[in-house]
């Protein structure tokens, strides 16, 4: 297998056992405060769309996520996604 087709399998089995407990707690963690609304659109956008956000153009997942968050919230998500995806991007090759 190549790297991306093995990352790509532990991404999978990851984001299965995430929990929308977990997204909240990884939210406060780093100072964002979610309503039960902006939770479940993350939870959804988590479990449903993780490869559009990590594979393909992520322009349609952040408008999405433009239009149901918070200008606050929305701007912390994405300003945490851009930090994550310079530290780790690189292995999703």
């Amino acid at each position: 297998l190549y790297k991306g087709g093995i990352m790509n399998n532990l991404i999978k089995q990851y984001i299965n056992k995430i929990t929308i407990n977990n997204i909240n707690d990884f939210a406060i963690k780093n100072n964002i405060n979610l309503n039960e609304k902006e939770l479940n659109v993350l939870y959804d956008v988590t479990k449903n769309r993780f490869e559009e956000v990590l594979y393909k153009d992520d322009s349609n997942v952040k408008n999405y996520l433009k239009e149901h968050l918070t200008s606050e919230n929305y701007d912390k998500i994405v300003k945490l996604y851009d930090e994550y995806r310079a530290k780790f991007g690189g292995y999703l090759l």
